[in-house]
């Protein structure tokens, strides 16, 4: 009996560890100047960075796009100014997304809802040679009040223009 406890006692303790192990790996609540400063991040390539005003004269937040050989890492981040105005930016939450076909892309900035132009929607969308989007595959919202990156379900209200649109 004393050895089953023994051994139930190691597992929790084992168990516990690798808890702990999770948490402290996780980039949420990083600040920095440049993405590159957090460890997590040195392999990631910058593909776009998205401001929100959120209807304020300053810009609050940004989204962040970047990309690995595997993976596009969304984050979704607060600017912090101090009283020089140096920049500094904190993780708010953050997003992974697979790398995509090669008839798809990830924008960001480009969809809006109810006619109204929306910098804080991400979106997996069809290439495409038109100016408007045909296919919406999937749609997130970096939300400022929930401070979270959020699934949109209904994708009957979004559109989007195409960032690559060239006009011939």
């Amino acid at each position: 009996m004393k050895k089953w406890l023994f051994i139930f006692a190691s597992l929790i303790l084992v168990n516990c560890g690798n808890k702990s192990t999770i948490k402290n790996d996780s980039i949420i609540g990083r600040e920095f100047q440049n993405f590159k400063q957090i460890n997590q991040l040195k392999n990631y390539a910058k593909v776009s960075d998205t401001t929100i005003y959120d209807n304020n004269i300053e810009p609050l937040y940004k989204i962040l796009h970047l990309q690995d050989k595997s993976n596009n890492l969304i984050i979704f981040k607060s600017i912090i100014l101090d009283s020089i105005r140096n920049l500094t930016f904190k993780i708010l939450d953050t997003l992974i997304i697979p790398n995509s076909k090669k008839s798809e892309f990830i924008t960001i900035g480009y969809c809006y809802t109810n006619n109204g132009k929306n910098e804080n929607i991400i979106a997996i969308v069809d290439k495409t040679d038109s100016l408007r989007i045909q296919n919406i595959r999937k749609v997130w919202k970096a939300n400022v009040h929930s401070k979270k990156i959020e699934r949109v379900n209904n994708l009957s209200k979004i559109n989007c223009f195409n960032e690559f649109f060239v006009n011939q």
